[in-house]
């Protein structure tokens, strides 16, 4: 191993581990919500690997996971927890300006928080952001990972930028940057509405289908305009008839689990066989077709059955 190998896998494991420490020390803040004794262990790389090339968008990424804790400081003192309608509004319409594909609003279970995480707020806004198609298809490729650092990096600051325009109109504001986070987004993307997981554990939209990343904004707003019912509910049965994302794995990562009597198999991915690589995103059928094509084909499909 060459010493600017050394170096750099150093670096990242510093890096790394900082990160870590300043989301583990959310928990010391008074009135924090911590995760539930069920909750999953968040799963932190083994190693980042950092090339002369990636380094500047590496860096972007460790510092602005950095400072969605940092930045807590900054909160007032005595929040505001009622957001007008118009507000809202104002809010939106920034976040796309900038950026945001979609928003949606969730209130947040302990059990979808990670293990050891906490977060100052139950009350959450989840960020959508699209990765491009072009790169998707090109998977496995340079091109793919390239774009991914890029989604990841460009999101992050998004979010950041995002819970200081919230404290700056007097709401206190946690983020969550999407590479990795304190939550179990696409859970509670779904829970939000905004689409539904499918087989190989990512969220499904209408606009993008598997193709997006995903953060989010806890924060002291207390009246967020949360959905209450999902209209993707369909996607797993048809997800449980395609299977693609399971057949295309080169890795085998994608696997279906006996569950229980009510639930007869989940599937689950073995982090330790998924190498990152991206194909069950190309191969995933929403990003093949488009979702109302899939969606009515399948409804028929169902009519003729019954």
């Amino acid at each position: 191993m060459s010493i600017v190998t050394r170096i750099k896998d150093k670096y990242a494991n510093y890096r790394l581990t900082k990160v870590n420490k300043l989301e583990n020390s959310v928990k010391e803040i008074g009135g924090s919500v911590t995760a539930s004794i069920s909750s999953p262990d968040k799963l932190m790389p083994d190693k980042l690997k950092i090339t002369l090339k990636t380094l500047p968008r590496q860096l972007s990424i460790a510092k602005n996971m950095e400072l969605t804790v940092k930045s807590l400081k900054n909160n007032p003192e005595n929040p505001k927890v009622e957001a007008k309608t118009d507000f809202i509004e104002q809010f939106e319409n920034y976040a796309k300006s900038i950026g945001i594909n979609n928003i949606g609003y969730v209130k947040v279970p302990s059990t979808l928080i990670f293990k050891n995480k906490s977060i100052l707020f139950h009350n959450a806004i989840i960020l959508m952001m699209e990765m491009d198609k072009k790169a998707v298809d090109a998977a496995p490729s340079p091109e793919t990972q390239e774009m991914s650092n890029v989604t990841y990096d460009e999101l992050g600051k998004k979010t950041n930028k995002l819970a200081k325009f919230l404290r700056e109109n007097g709401f206190a504001a946690h983020a969550s940057h999407p590479a990795g986070g304190v939550v179990m987004y696409p859970h509670l993307a779904q829970k939000a509405g905004l689409g539904h997981k499918g087989t190989h554990g990512m969220l499904i939209t209408p606009e993008f289908g598997p193709r997006q990343r995903l953060s989010a904004v806890f924060t002291s707003i207390q009246n967020l305009p949360a959905k209450e019912h999902n209209e993707h509910s369909w996607i797993p049965d048809f997800c449980a008839k395609c299977g693609k994302c399971i057949k295309n794995c080169p890795g085998s990562a994608i696997i279906k689990e006996k569950c229980s009597e009510i639930i007869k198999t989940r599937t689950k991915i073995v982090k330790d066989l998924c190498s990152g690589c991206t194909i069950c995103m190309r191969e995933c059928s929403f990003n093949r077709r488009a979702y109302t094509q899939i969606k009515d084909k399948f409804e028929k499909s169902k009519q003729i059955i019954n």
